[in-house]
């Protein structure tokens, strides 16, 4: 199922990880939401963030609890018990650092949850169809088949000239784009050390932290420069700037990502 807002995913899973503790009933979410474990299908439903990742870290609202505790005036806030300049924000969050993920998720996994699915139903006298609700005049005597297909036939094409309805998100915090979750992990990497090591050269960030970048320069690679015995130094220094401009890459887009998630949206940035 590909995880994008055209297919919302029900939170139908057996077990209790996704009853809202403040709604008492079952969640359903824009995105994959966190697993405790994983299905016993053994199906991956998302792409993980990196290989080793556990279940619950293959969702964007594990990442946007990772990007709210790099928010320093949040966590300011925190510290204060939910006094101070993110008063408002916390009084949805919570504290991010008081708890370990899935005790934080279990509590506020509602402010991410849509509103519970509309159902067909018997209209009320007063009621009046607007650009997301018809009201139909049923007839009663006639076969099931005959009206089921008559009902095919007239709410298909309504509800295909009606996408915006079923795709966006009416969550109190919807995501505020496609999440991408093995480039959140990337940023989140390098901007947590960077600020470990403010002195560590960017070029050494990236070797760090393992980031992909084309070693390929000009058809050439420093290994296949070593098998003929040729110099390599300027395959090399290309890499570095590659893997320069890489690293401020990240921190640019992870700055943007921590700015925002402190404004109750994530992950969200205004430019690259």
């Amino acid at each position: 199922m590909p995880d994008d807002l055209h297919n919302i995913y029900l939170g139908m899973a057996s077990n209790e990880q996704n009853i809202g503790v403040n709604t008492n009933r079952r969640l359903h979410f824009a995105y994959a939401w966190p697993l405790k474990r994983w299905p016993k299908d053994g199906k991956r439903r998302v792409m993980p963030p990196f290989p080793e990742a556990e279940p619950w870290q293959c969702s964007v609202y594990y990442y946007w609890w990772e990007y709210l505790r790099r928010h320093e005036g949040y966590r300011d806030t925190c510290a204060c018990g939910g006094t101070g300049a993110y008063a408002e924000l916390f009084a949805d969050f919570g504290d991010v650092h008081a708890t370990d993920f899935w005790t934080w998720w279990r509590a506020h996994n509602h402010i991410f949850a849509e509103p519970p699915i509309r159902q067909v139903r018997h209209a009320q006298a007063e009621e009046t169809a607007d650009d997301r609700t018809l009201i139909l005049s049923v007839p009663l005597d006639t076969k099931l088949a005959l009206t089921v297909g008559q009902f095919k036939r007239l709410v298909r094409p309504l509800l295909k000239e009606a996408p915006r309805a079923k795709t966006q998100s009416r969550a109190r915090y919807p995501v505020a784009a496609k999440p991408i979750l093995p480039a959140l992990h990337e940023h989140l990497m390098v901007w947590d050390v960077r600020q470990a090591d403010k002195n560590c050269k960017d070029w050494e960030l990236a070797d760090r932290v393992g980031l992909r970048i084309n070693h390929v320069v000009d058809g050439e690679t420093i290994a296949t420069r070593k098998s003929v015995k040729l110099d390599y130094d300027d395959i090399e220094r290309v890499l570095v700037r590659r893997k320069q401009l890489a690293v401020q890459r990240h921190l640019r887009i992870a700055e943007q990502y921590i700015h925002y998630v402190g404004r109750g949206r994530f992950p969200y940035r205004d430019s690259r």
